[in-house]
């Protein structure tokens, strides 16, 4: 009687397909499972215990360098199709510019690892309140960067680039300052090749226009106020006159040992006025 066997399941079937955070977990522990049963590395190298080999000196690689890549890319390349396999169709659009295994799953697990609801909910928050509000855009900017950073990486939803361009100019909005650079903005520059760093170098541009002209206007108004070139420093305020030409300054005046004291005297009287008359009396 021949010897009955069986087929060995498929990769399809241990390990369900991945639809997003809903089984994010079971698909994993699955993929674990499945791919330990094969080789123990395989898993490490998705997760990234297994790293990717470096070499000392790439122009002269030793050939323990060579060997130890060979079977990194050799492993990768065996997990990607497995990987894009194994997720749905909505799902490959995260891992659709991963270069090899190890990236692809790191794209999947940034995307639908389960995360504390508290610990994301700050994290948008912090987002959605980072607006323009200090007069300072280009620190702003590097502000609102590093939110929408820290969004993107705890967030399972991917921002599309459209949606990030929206964002930013909401976010500078609340500032009615920049409502000119808006409409000018939205009205004149904005075309299907504007990308997010361009409309950054715009604002930022203008912002220090805007500002550079209210400082002017101001010096200038301080001048029209304060007309008086110097300021004396002994009498705490504008004045005629330099601090160093001051005469409280104390390096303009003499010791009292130096000082020369004119006599009072009485006052000389000028002689008396004569009068034709008495002049003839005289003679």
């Amino acid at each position: 009687m021949a010897s009955m066997g069986f087929a060995e399941p498929t990769l399809f079937e241990l390990v369900p397909t991945l639809m997003g955070e809903s089984n994010f977990a079971t698909w994993t522990t699955s993929l674990k499972w499945t791919l330990d049963s094969r080789d123990l590395r395989y898993y490490e190298l998705l997760t990234g215990a297994w790293s990717e080999p470096r070499v000392v000196d790439p122009t002269q690689p030793t050939p323990a360098e060579v060997e130890a890549r060979t079977q990194w890319d050799t492993a990768s390349r065996y997990l990607l199709p497995l990987l894009n396999a194994t997720v749905h169709e909505t799902v490959k659009f995260y891992i659709l510019d991963a270069n090899n295994a190890r990236n692809a799953y790191a794209h999947l697990h940034r995307a639908f690892a389960a995360r504390s609801y508290d610990v994301g909910f700050s994290i948008f928050l912090k987002f959605m309140n980072t607006t323009y509000t200090s007069n300072r855009p280009q620190a702003f900017v590097n502000e609102w960067r590093v939110a929408l950073g820290e969004l993107q990486e705890c967030n399972s939803t991917k921002l599309t680039p459209l949606l990030i361009f929206y964002h930013f100019l909401n976010a500078v909005s609340v500032n009615p300052a920049v409502h000119p650079w808006l409409d000018s903005f939205l009205y004149s520059k904005v075309s299907t090749d504007t990308t997010i760093e361009a409309t950054f170098a715009d604002f930022v541009v203008s912002e220090d226009r805007r500002l550079n002209s209210i400082n002017q206007a101001q010096n200038f108004s301080l001048a029209k106020a304060n007309p008086l070139p110097f300021f004396c420093q002994f009498h705490n305020r504008q004045a005629g006159h330099s601090s160093e030409n001051c005469f409280r300054n104390p390096a303009n005046q003499l010791p009292l040992d130096q000082l020369v004291m004119t006599p009072v005297t009485a006052p000389v009287q000028a002689p008396a006025e004569h009068t034709v008359t008495e002049d003839l009396s005289a003679q």
